[in-house]
This record gives C-alpha cells, structure tokens and sequence, in this order.
C-alpha cells in the first residue's frame, strides 16, 4: 500500500501488522482461526505482488463466510478488520474492528489495532484514545506504547509522545520502533545530538517500517554518515522494490561511497521503472555532494525532450555577502537552437555545459559532439567550481 507509506512517515505499520494473539486476555480461537491469523502473519511482510493479493483475497473470502456462519466471535471480526485494513478498505475495517470490540471491549489487542487504523485516517484523537485504552489494558506490551508514542508525535503532543517512547523502552532497552520514532522526532525538533543517540540504537532489521527506514537512512544522510545510511535505504528497498525515490537515494548512496557498479545497478532499475510509466516525474536526484563551500545536488532527467533540453543539472548554493546563500546552476543540455546550427552535413547531437546565474544569464564552458558521460560531465562541473577552466563565451538567455 505504497500510497499509505508515503503519509505515515513516523507510524510503525510494521508493529500493528504482526499482530498474532490480543495480549490482554486469553481468547477461544478456532484451529481456522489460529491458521487464518498466521497466514497473514506470514504474508504481511511479502513482497507487494499477486502472490500477496492472492492470499489476502483468499483469507478475506474464508473469514467473510465464517464471520456470517458465527456474528458473536469477536476475533473473526478482528482478523477481517485487519484484512479489509491491508486492503486500504478502511470504512470496512473500523466496522468490523468496533464490533469485535462491541463483543470483547477488554481485549487490548482491539483497541491498538482500531486506534492504529483511526490514525491512518487522520483520527488522531480517536487513535490516541483507543491507544491508550490498549497500554491501560495490557501495561506491559512496549508496541502499544511505541503507538501511542507515534500517535501523540503525529499530533504534535512532543512531550507526551516522548513519555510514552521513554516508557516503551523502559520496557524494552532494544526496541528499535520506538528508538527510531523518538530519535527521528527529537531531530525534526532541532535537537540534533540526542537524536543520534536514538538513531544508533536502532538497525536495518527494526525498525521494520519502510517509511521509518527511509527517514533514517535519511537523516544520516544529510549528516554524511554514507555507509549507515546506505544500510537503511537497502532495508527499505526490500519492502518497496518500486518506490523510485528510494531506488534514487540508493543510487546518491553508492555514488558516494564509490561502488560504481551498485550505483549503475541501481539506477538501470530506476531507468526500468521510468519506462514502465512507475515514476511520476521526469527527474530524480542523482547525487548530493559538497565541493569547497557549494553545496551541489545534481538532478538527471530521463528523457531529453523540448526545445531546451537538459540531461544534467547541478544546483549550487554557495555563501554570499551577508550570509545568504547564493543559488545557480551548472547544466549539461542540447538545445533546439544550438544544434539547428550546425554546419551542414553534421552528424550527432551537440551538447553544451552552461552556467546560469539567477537572472538567466550564462556562461558557456564546452561544446561536445555527442552525450559526454556523467563521469566526465561531473569532472568539468567540478572544475567550474574550483574555477579551473573558464567559459568559452557568455550571454543572457530571454526565454519565451
């Protein structure tokens, strides 16, 4: 359910999906029951694809039979809850998750998952009240804590949220849900040190959630901590083969740790799914790297395309006067105009590596007959920036 990773950044998906037995209370389960509960227990973290749906579908048609053979048994309520929930059919979902609760208000097991599903659709004070109904009920189950935790952080109670991590953990040292959910919250509040703390207890392994993954992978990123971050974004690419932006962040990854080959790896699948219409926007970020004082991230479009078009474009952001950062741009393009004038009977596509400034005006700094490498187009960027090669000529560009 990629649409639903995507919103639920901080929420451990992973936690309410490996549910087996409500921990509260013991529960008379049919021996169908018990097999049904593991099937999805198995299937849950499969990868996405018709063998999940087809278990998912055959479950779901096995427990809508049973549920109408048998109204009153609330864990047959629960498990189709958690399959129409699966299946993003989230009306359907609370339904049945209410009137397995209706029948056994005191299972704790309930209340998490129907306050966990609230939060997915942006109930946050209904989700923080079923949660906390869960952590009364069975005190001593650290995931319902880590929930509430995350449920609390989604609704921007920091304090509480930090009560309830700090407890999860209390209970579990090792819980790397909630060690990555509070590390990943104190760095969004600006407190960068403690937050690292956090994120180094935390593993590829667990936090299970591919969104916490990426965040984290993320977030050491951005501190240059390359091979951990590499490590997370891997972790979250065997959960969502076909998200592009984490394919791209594996390709910036291997760039710079310079294992060429992965990162060529990577970016073949990217291109792969570009051309099976799985990527919905013309350009991914190809690398981020700093160059003296520029900050540099470089975009590379799928497609050459339009009257301007661009392979390559290096966004830099370098000090200025005052502390204001100042933006330009480097570009490796092949412009409509520029290959209309060549001289007749030319072969090959003429490409060009311009600086912009701000108010488009530019400088020119090679020509090529034919599409230079990324390699080698990177090599002259770097060299622009260190000032090592001038401009063969400049001018201002009036776009239409």
């Amino acid at each position: 359910m990629p649409g639903k990773l995507v919103c639920l950044a901080l929420l451990a998906l992973s936690v309410a999906c490996r549910t087996a037995a409500p921990a509260a209370v013991q529960l008379t389960r049919t021996p169908a029951a018990v097999e049904w509960e593991a099937q999805l227990d198995a299937v849950r973290f499969s990868p996405a694809g018709p063998a999940q749906q087809q278990v998912f579908e055959r479950v779901q048609q096995a427990l809508e039979k049973a549920v109408q053979k048998d109204t009153e048994d609330a864990h047959l309520h629960y498990l189709l809850g958690r399959v129409y929930f699966y299946g993003e059919r989230d009306a359907e979902a609370g339904r049945e998750f209410d009137k397995a609760l209706a029948l056994a208000p005191e299972v704790a097991e309930y209340h998490y998952l129907k306050g966990y599903s609230l939060g997915v659709v942006s109930d946050s004070q209904g989700s923080i009240a079923e949660l906390t109904l869960a952590t009364a009920l069975a005190p001593r189950v650290v995931k319902y804590w880590s929930a509430l935790g995350n449920a609390l952080a989604l609704a921007g109670d920091a304090g509480r949220a930090r009560k309830a991590f700090e407890h999860a953990l209390s209970l579990d040292p090792d819980d790397g849900e909630s060690a990555g959910a509070l590390g990943l919250m104190l760095l969004d509040g600006g407190q960068e040190a403690e937050a690292f703390q956090w994120l180094s207890k935390v593993t590829p392994q667990a936090p299970r959630h591919p969104m916490t993954r990426y965040n984290i992978g993320q977030a050491y990123q951005k501190k240059g901590d390359h091979p951990r971050a590499l490590a997370h974004f891997q972790a979250a690419a065997l959960d969502l083969p076909d998200d592009w932006r984490t394919l791209a962040k594996l390709v910036q990854e291997h760039e710079a740790l310079k294992q060429f080959p992965e990162r060529d790896a990577a970016r073949a699948r990217l291109v792969k799914l570009h051309q099976e219409g799985k990527v919905d926007s013309g350009v991914f970020v190809r690398e981020q790297f700093k160059e003296g004082d520029a900050t540099v991230m470089v975009a590379e479009h799928f497609k050459l395309e339009g009257d301007w078009a661009v392979r390559y474009t290096f966004y830099v952001e370098t000090p200025g006067s005052g502390g204001a950062p100042v933006a330009w741009r480097l570009s490796l393009g092949s412009y409509a105009f520029t290959n209309a004038a060549r001289e007749p009977g030319a072969t090959g596509r003429v490409f060009h590596f311009d600086a912009y400034a701000a108010d488009d005006s530019h400088r020119t700094f090679a020509f090529f007959n034919g599409e230079p490498s990324y390699e080698d187009t990177r090599k002259l960027a770097v060299a622009v920036l260190r000032d090592e090669v001038k401009p063969l000529s400049g001018t201002r560009v009036e776009r239409k």
